[in-house]
């Protein structure tokens, strides 16, 4: 039971952490570290409420891009987009992933 001949192995849950981040063509916006699962109250008070309107008004125009995860397409969610005049780029259903921002998290994990 030497220090050094233990090997210590986590058999839990992995802590489920998001990180979002918007990006433009001359900007980006804030990293946004959220600790549990992303919900859509939770992208609302944690992402879209505090980040994105100032976000979007740093820019001259602005089509916001989101995927079609479970929280991005709620009710309430469409909602905030609506009454904060937020335009959205359609996503069609069932599409791939062709987001220029997963390029980025490739190189953050890096």
């Amino acid at each position: 039971m030497l220090n050094s001949c233990v090997m210590h192995h986590h058999t839990g849950p992995a802590p489920d952490i998001t990180v979002w981040g918007g990006i433009g063509y001359r900007s980006r916006s804030p990293l946004v570290r959220i600790v549990c699962t992303l919900n859509s109250q939770r992208y609302i008070s944690k992402v879209l409420e505090p980040v994105v309107p100032p976000y979007l008004q740093s820019l001259a125009t602005a089509i916001f891009q989101q995927d079609n995860a479970r929280p991005h397409v709620a009710r309430i969610v469409q909602r905030f987009f609506f009454i904060h005049q937020i335009e959205l780029l359609p996503w069609p259903v069932c599409s791939p992933d062709l987001s220029p921002i997963e390029n980025m998290w490739s190189m953050v994990a890096q």
